[in-house]
């Protein structure tokens, strides 16, 4: 037994909570909840030492399923502007604390259905055992995780968990910083419950928790390859991109990424982010940038309105994290330098069709062959088929993957147009382009590019369900 883990499943398909995944402190603070609820005190006595001893343990390593961007709502809750109340009552005047509300934007996270849905992993030695068993009376006793209506339960696991279908979140010197539990974390959790409940009594108007650290952590593997989507907020007069010109707004997404990552080390800016592989072995580890057009409905536009940064299959993540923090609010520029669109957080909207699992993927722009298809003046299908089944191998996808594929000139999805309208960099004009149809084996993770366009926004795949 090397590892211990504690999964933890929402019931309700949603997650109020700040921070995706939730933080090891937020975890550690539910199960001091749930344990000091009703009945449940009884079993303080057996979880002390499993509490002292999550304290005592290094950062875990967080393993959780994707989340998209759930529908927001609006709610009405007190301002805790009772200052105002007191001013009037000393002055004689009529006040009632009870109408001192305002109105609150709630946006949670659409939980998906496979479960469990979050996993926390500590490595293990052999005299953590009597630890490790009270643990289970802790997960036992936990109800909630996020927010009071985020219900949720949990369970311990001894051994390495499976990590398939799971984003891998590690601890790093780089990333999105999370609470973590450190010794005298329960103390202070203790204490601030007291001062809360007594807050009557005296004055304090700090009653949350202080004794913890951040721990910055870094999406180090996803199922298929790394990505991060975002949202284009186009400014003034120009409307969303058609699709046929979706390598144009790559040509704006590289250069913002460019300057985003500009100095940053163990990131080789002029061939992993702007393409300049000439004399390199291996080409292919550079980063795509993805013009997403609107689809998934009968009257889909095909403008783009979202995008998605991807590393290569194999990649760790990290690069496309930071670009998705680095450039939130940052404006994208034309090649002349003019204010395209602004960047923002994404919805998650087109992610079910651009990154889902599936076995059949239907191109959205077309994937533009690496040679020539034609044997005497005409199109040879088995040529085609050969280029089509090497270009998804040039995009990761073993050849032996592939069931069938099939290709044609017209689109296959509403919204976008016939292949030869697409608009291809120069060097690409003499190269056959179709819309493509592959059918996998196996399901396969999204996102799924294929074609010597797909690092600039051609030969991009979505699934169409089954």
């Amino acid at each position: 037994m090397d590892a211990v883990s504690i999964s933890a499943t929402f019931l309700t398909g949603r997650y109020h909570g700040e921070e995706w995944p939730p933080s090891p402190a937020r975890l550690f603070q539910a199960l001091v909840a749930g344990v000091k609820t009703g009945g449940y005190r009884a079993r303080w006595p057996e979880v002390n030492g499993a509490l002292r001893w999550l304290e005592e343990s290094p950062a875990p390593v967080i393993l959780a399923r994707k989340t998209a961007a759930g529908g927001a709502y609006r709610l009405s809750v007190p301002n805790n502007d009772f200052d105002s109340v007191a001013r009037a009552w000393a002055a004689g005047r009529p006040a009632n604390p009870t109408e001192l509300r305002t109105m609150k934007t709630v946006s949670p996270r659409a939980i998906p259905a496979d479960a469990p849905h979050v996993r926390y992993v500590w490595p293990v030695s052999g005299g953590d055992a009597a630890a490790l068993e009270r643990l289970r009376t802790l997960t036992d006793c936990l109800f909630s995780l996020g927010w009071g209506v985020d219900m949720a339960y949990a369970s311990v696991e001894m051994g390495d968990p499976p990590r398939d279908g799971y984003e891998e979140w590690a601890p790093s010197a780089n990333g999105v910083a999370l609470k973590v539990p450190v010794p005298g974390f329960l103390t202070d959790l203790e204490e601030t419950h007291e001062a809360f409940t007594n807050r009557t009594k005296t004055m304090n108007t700090d009653t949350r928790p202080t004794v913890y650290r951040l721990q910055r952590y870094e999406r180090r593997a996803a199922a298929g390859a790394p990505h991060s989507e975002m949202q284009l907020a186009w400014l003034g007069d120009r409307g969303p991109v058609h699709w046929h010109a979706a390598m144009e707004v790559a040509a704006w997404l590289r250069h913002a990424a460019a300057g985003a990552l500009a100095g940053e080390r163990n990131v080789d800016v002029n061939s992993f982010v702007l393409g300049h592989t000439e004399g390199q072995d291996d080409r292919s580890q550079r980063l795509a940038f993805v013009p997403l057009p609107s689809i998934g409905h009968p009257s889909a536009d095909g403008r783009v309105r979202r995008i998605m940064f991807v590393e290569p299959r194999g990649g760790d993540g990290r690069v496309v994290d930071r670009l998705k923090t680095r450039l939130r609010g940052v404006s994208v520029t034309t090649e002349e330098g003019q204010r395209a669109c602004a960047m923002a957080e994404d919805d998650g909207r087109l992610n079910k069709f651009y990154g889902a699992r599936a076995r059949r993927w239907w191109s959205v722009t077309p994937v533009v062959l690496h040679g020539h298809n034609a044997a005497r003046g005409r199109v040879s299908v088995t040529k085609t088929e050969a280029l089509l089944r090497r270009a998804f191998e040039f995009g990761g996808f073993d050849p032996g993957m592939i069931e069938s594929v099939a290709f044609q000139q017209a689109p296959l999805w509403a919204g976008a147009g016939a292949a030869a309208k697409a608009r291809v960099p120069g060097h690409l004009q003499g190269y056959p382009r179709y819309h493509v149809e592959v059918i996998f084996r196996e399901a396969v993770q999204g996102p799924v590019l294929a074609g010597i366009g797909r690092y600039y926004g051609i030969g991009v795949f979505a699934a169409p369900g089954d």
